[in-house]
């Protein structure tokens, strides 16, 4: 009488175990592993955030408004999702019809790992030149924030009411 070798009861539900843990595991690190940014524009009581997944877009732009008087308040944040330090160099400037206006900021900045790093700046019409268009007209003007290969433009719109108009509230998207 031949003996048969004895199989393990439970081989299969062991090997389900370690595919399962093994998807689950791709999943996070695909999802989750990797270097995110955010950026918040607030005029008054207004913010509005875009996130890292608005810009997987090839070619995507923000659309914001604001009155002619109003400041923007712009702030820039990089998340570092990764098991090693994350260094660049953050450059933001303002452009108008593909012509450079005025340079925000240019900073190098480190991010450690599973850490973030925020930079923070106000756009104010003023700086942006002595054009003042008639009343209850726009102008739009590129705010472009660069890192690395990676380029994110804010279309700012600024409203002008005229003299003695008292402004009317921007309409929401």
């Amino acid at each position: 009488m031949v003996k048969r070798p004895k199989k393990p009861k439970r081989l299969f539900l062991y090997l389900a175990i370690a595919c399962f843990a093994g998807l689950v595991t791709i999943f996070i690190v695909d999802g989750y592993m990797g270097i995110y940014d955010t950026i918040n524009a607030t005029v008054g009581e207004r913010e509005e955030e875009i996130r890292a997944s608005y810009w997987e877009d090839e070619d995507t732009y923000w659309l914001y408004g604001a009155s002619s008087g109003e400041k923007i308040s712009f702030t820039y944040r990089i998340d570092n999702n990764q098991l090693s330090e994350y260094s660049t160099r953050i450059e933001a400037s303002v452009w108008q019809e593909n012509e450079k206006v005025i340079d925000l900021f240019s900073q190098d900045v480190s991010v450690a790992r599973f850490d973030e790093v925020t930079v923070k700046w106000i756009l104010a019409r003023d700086d942006l030149g002595d054009t003042e268009p008639e009343a209850n007209e726009s102008i739009n003007y590129t705010v472009k924030i660069n890192r690395d290969d990676v380029e994110r433009r804010v279309i700012v719109n600024y409203y002008y009411y005229g003299e003695g108009v008292p402004p009317r509230p921007m309409p929401m998207r």
